[in-house]
C-alpha cells in the first residue's frame, strides 16, 4: 500500500501517531540521530486517544497523506503530512516552546530569578559574569534536557564556553541564569483545548541525574504541588490559550537553593507538546488507583524487564507492550501502592 500511496497521493484515513522526539531539534534547524526516535515510535500509544494508533517511522516519512494525525509536537513537517488536519499554528508553537519566552512570562508574572537576562553579545555574556555573585548556566532557547548549555563558576568564563557562546551568539540570543541547586524538579501537566478552555492534567516528579540531564519521572500517591506553582501554571495556560496555542502542554518548574536562600521556580521551561511527563501520567491507567510508579530511563545496557500488564503487582517492567511491542525502548517502570514500597522496588 505504501509504493501505491506514494505513487498516487491516496489519502489514509486511519489513525496514526508520529513519535517526532527531534522536535525541537527540527524548530532549531538541527537533527536528531534517527535510531533514537526508532526506539520510542510507539510511545504515543500510551495516549487514550491515540491506543489503537497505527505508529509512523520517524526516519521513513513520507507517501501517504494522513487525515488523522497524533504528534508528539506540532511542526511544518507535520502540517505537510495531515494538511487537511487543523493544528495549531508552527510559528505559535515554535515560540511558546523558546526558552526567551519563558522567560519573558517569568517577568510578566514577576518571577524571574535575579540577574537572569538575555544575551546578544560577547560583551553582554562577559558583563552578566562578572555582576553575578553565584555560579551560572547560559541556555540555548531551543535546548533540551540539559543539553545545549554551558555552566561556569562564579565570576570565570572558560574558553571553551567563551567558543560556545561566540557561535551561538551568531544566530540566537541566549538565556543567561545564576546557578540554582535543585532539592526538588517538577512538572505540571495541562491540556489546552480548541476553544481556548483549559484543564489541569496532573503532576509529577522529575529524576535528573547529578549533571542536571532527565533520566526519568516518579508519581507518588498524597504528594501535592506547591501553591504558587500551579498557579503560575494555570496563567501560563491562559496565556497560551490566547495565542492560539492548543493541545498538551507541560510546564517544568523545581525548588532548589540559590546560594544559602530557599527558592521555588514555578517556570523554568515550556514544553507546548507530549512530553514524558504527560505520558507517565497516562500510565496511571494501567494500575490500581492511588498507586505510585517511577518511568526510568537508565544509561544503555540495562537489564530487559517483561512489559507492565494491565493490574501489575508491585515490581520493575518494561513499558505495556502496545507502546513497546519490540522492547527496545530500554524503559524501566517501577510500581508498587505507596511512596516506600516504591523506593525498594527501585533500590
Amino acid at each position: 500500500m505504501t509504493s501505491l500511496s506514494r505513487r498516487c497521493g491516496i489519502t489514509v484515513t486511519e489513525l496514526y501517531a508520529l513519535a517526532n522526539l527531534d522536535f525541537e531539534y527540527e524548530l532549531a534547524g538541527r537533527t536528531l540521530p534517527s535510531s533514537v526516535a526508532r526506539r520510542w515510535r510507539h510511545v504515543l500509544r500510551l495516549l487514550p486517544e491515540a491506543r489503537s494508533a497505527n505508529c509512523l517511522d520517524p526516519g521513513d516519512l513520507g507517501g501517504p497523506i494522513y487525515e488523522r494525525l497524533v504528534a508528539w509536537g506540532v511542526t511544518p513537517r507535520v502540517l505537510q503530512l495531515a494538511p487537511g488536519q487543523e493544528f495549531p499554528s508552527p510559528q505559535v508553537v515554535s515560540e511558546v516552546n523558546d526558552k526567551r519566552f519563558s522567560h519573558q512570562l517569568e517577568k510578566h508574572f514577576g518571577v524571574e530569578l535575579p540577574w537572569a537576562r538575555l544575551l546578544h553579545s560577547l560583551e553582554e555574556l562577559e558583563a552578566a559574569v562578572r555582576d553575578c555573585p553565584y555560579d551560572w548556566v547560559l541556555k540555548h532557547p531551543l535546548g533540551v534536557s540539559a543539553r545545549e548549555r554551558v555552566v561556569g563558576k562564579r565570576g570565570r568564563l572558560s574558553d571553551s564556553g567563551r567558543g560556545w557562546a561566540r557561535k551561538q551568539l551568531a544566530r540566537w540570543s541566549l538565556l543567561f541564569e545564576p546557578w540554582v541547586e535543585p532539592r526538588r524538579d517538577f512538572s505540571l501537566h495541562f491540556e489546552i483545548a480548541r476553544d481556548g478552555t483549559w484543564a489541569f492534567v496532573g503532576h509529577c516528579q522529575l529524576v535528573v541525574d547529578p549533571s542536571g540531564v532527565y533520566r526519568g519521572n516518579q508519581v507518588l500517591s498524597g504528594e501535592e504541588v506547591p501553591g504558587r506553582a500551579l498557579a503560575c501554571g494555570c496563567a501560563v495556560a491562559g496565556e497560551l490559550a490566547r495565542k492560539g496555542y492548543w493541545g498538551p502542554l507541560g510546564i517544568d518548574a523545581f525548588e532548589g537553593m540559590l546560594g544559602v536562600q530557599p527558592v521555588l521556580r514555578p517556570l523554568v521551561e515550556i514544553n507546548a507538546r507530549y512530553s514524558f511527563g504527560r505520558l507517565t501520567l497516562a500510565l496511571r491507567d494501567w494500575l490500581p488507583e492511588g498507586w505510585c510508579l517511577l518511568w526510568s530511563h537508565p544509561k544503555q545496557g540495562a537489564e530487559a524487564y517483561p512489559p507492565l500488564p494491565a493490574q501489575p503487582r508491585p515490581g520493575a517492567y518494561g513499558l505495556p507492550v502496545e507502546a513497546d511491542p519490540e522492547g527496545i525502548s530500554g524503559t524501566i517502570v517501577c510500581v508498587a501502592p505507596t511512596p516506600d514500597e516504591l523506593s525498594r522496588v527501585r533500590a
